[in-house]
């Protein structure tokens, strides 16, 4: 009789013990997966531009980068370590595998990264000072005869007309590394149109310059959806994409752009800058701002 009791009771304690044990388990590897996380060191190819990002010299935190470090961080990663580049750096930077992460990441990724199902979206516009034949602009083609200068891979990130039209139509069509440079380029009359973002114009010529962005003639005619975020690992960029996503449901990416652009001294852009591309939404006019 007392065996078949002691034989009951274990029969109900073996089920338990052996759930215990799973959740014992469970909880120990979720324990070292955070540890795992928290000592593995992440090394980011970063844009070295402002507004977006760190510049030498500038007072300023960034927008892209730092927010790409506050998603890490919330999803548990401790050891990060951002590293300012140009864009053609940053390529060589990740497919040499010197970097883990790369951020605004111009060319096509290869089929050994795993892309974010995020891009960095900037407010790319075609500029120019203002002249007789600005106003004649409303397509790419009609640049063929004028000087165009835009940053490196461009001719990859806005897609297979704006290639050709590079390559194949204009006569004078040039790509640099140093985004400022490029500025530089068009208020001084070495180019005639500049392509590339409109924030960091407005900032250069407000903060470096006499000129008065308002007084630019932009164009929106370029086909956009955004700069690649690429990652070496797998499971890093599936945590970055789950973080991401919690950070602009919350509202969070709202509170954080409106800071930045105040910091800045930039207008109030109601812009998405982090997109998915079939969610991708038009850019914003300028001139409503």
């Amino acid at each position: 009789m007392t065996n078949m009791y002691s034989s009951k009771i274990m029969q109900l304690i073996e089920p338990f013990n052996a759930s215990k044990t799973i959740l014992i388990m469970a909880l120990l590897v979720v324990s070292l997966s955070a540890q795992l996380r928290e000592n593995e060191k992440l090394i980011i190819a970063s844009g070295n531009f402002a507004p977006y990002f760190m510049q030498d010299d500038v007072i300023g935190n960034g927008y892209f980068d730092q927010l790409v470090v506050q998603v890490l961080l919330m999803q548990g990663y401790q050891n990060l370590q951002l590293v300012p580049l140009n864009n053609d750096a940053i390529q060589r930077y990740f497919n040499n595998k010197v970097a883990d992460i790369a951020i605004n990441y111009t060319a096509q990724p290869t089929t050994q990264a795993f892309t974010s199902r995020y891009r960095v979206r900037f407010m790319n516009r075609v500029t120019m000072l203002p002249s007789p034949w600005t106003e004649k602009v409303a397509t790419l083609n009609d640049l063929k005869d004028l000087k165009v200068g835009s940053f490196i891979g461009a001719s990859d990130i806005f897609g297979a007309e704006y290639k050709n039209i590079a390559t194949q139509v204009l006569t004078h069509y040039s790509e640099v590394g140093n985004q400022q440079a490029l500025n530089k380029q068009l208020v001084t009359n070495k180019i005639d149109a500049r392509v590339g973002d409109y924030l960091m114009l407005y900032w250069h010529t407000s903060t470096n310059t006499q000129l008065d962005p308002a007084n630019f003639i932009y164009k929106d005619i370029l086909n956009y959806q955004g700069s690649y975020i690429v990652f070496q690992d797998k499971s890093v960029r599936d945590s970055f994409d789950e973080g991401l996503t919690k950070l602009i449901a919350s509202g969070e990416l709202i509170i954080a752009t409106e800071h930045w652009l105040k910091a800045y001294n930039l207008p109030n852009i109601k812009q998405q800058f982090f997109t998915q591309p079939d969610k991708a939404q038009p850019n914003s006019a300028i001139e409503a701002n």
